[in-house]
């Protein structure tokens, strides 16, 4: 995925991340913090790989890209730890490991691949990766987002703002079948007279 890309997770990242402060016991205060904490940090494994720059473009890092920093194992240890403190210093760690993580997985479709077991040893999905950086982003970004929403809306149903997001998704839902109702009976309607079966 692009820089910009991980940038847009961000939104999905900061949902999954309340939603994680929220089964945590955190308060709203420390709920917010770990979401914007989880803002912001949807590039953080590429920025502590410390990159170095020549005419504007990326030459290399002191870290190589994508071992330690894309390890998910020292990202998931960091949300443990946020777990024990629960203060403003654990709500950002339970943030930063969230927003890490998102980056993570959205690598994880990319030839290159992530390390999944080892940090040295990157593993790819399938024989040569799912889809190269840049491509289905904006799929990645709506899944992580609807996620996100969703996980949100489901540890906060007394919370207002997450009736009327589950009020605007049915009342969405319902307009998308009006609309699309007759468009599917004409097409059905179509094939079965122009289609011999």
């Amino acid at each position: 995925m692009t820089g910009k890309g991980h940038r847009l997770t961000g939104l999905g990242a900061a949902f999954i991340a309340a939603a994680i402060a929220k089964i945590a016991g955190l308060d709203v205060f420390l709920q917010t913090v770990c979401a914007l904490v989880a803002a912001v940090s949807t590039s953080l494994p590429d920025w502590i790989e410390i990159p170095y720059y020549r005419k504007g473009v990326r030459t290399g890092s002191l870290i190589k890209h994508r071992t330690y920093t894309h390890w998910p194992w020292i990202w998931v240890g960091l949300m443990y730890w946020g777990f024990s403190i629960k203060e403003i210093e654990g709500a950002a760690m339970i943030g930063a490991a969230t927003g890490a993580l998102s980056h993570i997985l959205a690598d994880a479709p990319n030839p290159m691949g992530i390390p999944w077991i080892h940090p040295l040893q990157r593993i790819r999905l399938g024989k040569k990766g799912w889809w190269r950086s840049g491509k289905n982003e904006t799929v990645l970004v709506s899944l992580f987002t609807v996620f996100g929403v969703s996980i949100w809306v489901q540890v906060n149903p007394d919370n207002v703002f997450a009736q009327g997001l589950t009020q605007l998704t049915q009342e969405s839902v319902r307009q998308i079948s009006v609309v699309l109702q007759p468009l599917v009976q004409n097409f059905i309607t179509y094939l079965s007279s122009n289609v011999i079966f």
